[in-house]
């Protein structure tokens, strides 16, 4: 089994939000998903896909976009994005997959994965407090969304703790963000200091677009942490192995 990981794939396939008024990389973009992602995926591995999945508003319009995914090699577990306005509690959404079929479908919400050696755990996040858009609602939202991260990161500690007495084996801990945790200077956050303190050592994020990729974390930071952009059009619309 291999583990990939893509974000921000913004289907619509049961609305009207072409993605291609955003210019020429979303030309055709799922297509090109289509045939990078089975390409790279084999029936046995699982994708992360960190938020921002569906434009559709709730789960008429959320179908064809699931229909679509599982149709795709693999398992797929899925984290919320600002923009996955669908989203709603996690036995609704599980039952929801499991009457239409889609077994291949998951989802992560205050919970975590053990696949293979890796623990799988996160939340969306939020806008980081040094944002020139930040406020003080912002810092409400953020407060919640650390709860969130650590709430998941605690259930995959307990995971480990019994996987790993019972096994003997290191497991490797990742951490699926919507947001990006800090910024390209690797800055402390509230975020980092939740991932520090939990031992996770990948973290996977989406939401930056195009220029804006250059603000976020690349590459592993001081405290041994690698960060990976896994926006799709960052990765070409192609699932990055993690």
């Amino acid at each position: 089994m291999s583990l990939f990981a893509i974000a921000d794939v913004h289907l619509s396939l049961g609305t009207d939000k072409p993605m291609d008024v955003f210019g020429p990389a979303w030309q055709n973009h799922v297509a090109r998903l289509e045939a990078g992602w089975r390409a790279a995926v084999s029936e046995g591995d699982t994708v992360l896909l960190a938020g921002d999945i569906s434009w559709a508003m709730g789960f008429s319009e959320l179908l064809p976009d699931l229909r679509f995914l599982h149709a795709l090699p693999g398992e797929k577990i899925l984290s919320r994005g600002n923009h996955d306005y669908w989203w709603s509690t996690y036995a609704r959404m599980e039952a929801m997959t499991a009457a239409e079929g889609l077994h291949s479908i998951r989802f992560l919400k205050n919970n975590a994965y053990l696949r293979g050696d890796d623990l799988i755990a996160g939340s969306r996040g939020w806008l980081l407090p040094w944002d020139p858009e930040f406020t003080k609602q912002d810092a409400k939202v953020l407060a919640r969304e650390q709860g969130r991260l650590k709430l998941s990161l605690d259930y995959a500690s307990a995971l480990a703790a019994a996987e790993e007495e019972a096994e003997g084996r290191s497991l490797r801990r990742i951490a699926m963000l919507h947001y990006p945790p800090t910024d390209n200077r690797f800055r402390p956050s509230p975020y980092t200091d939740i991932l520090e303190s939990c031992g996770v050592d990948v973290c996977i994020y989406g939401h930056l677009h195009g220029m804006g990729s250059r603000v976020g974390p690349h590459g592993t930071g001081a405290r041994g942490i690698l960060f990976v952009n896994t926006s799709a059009d960052y990765l070409d619309f192609r699932p990055r192995r993690i």
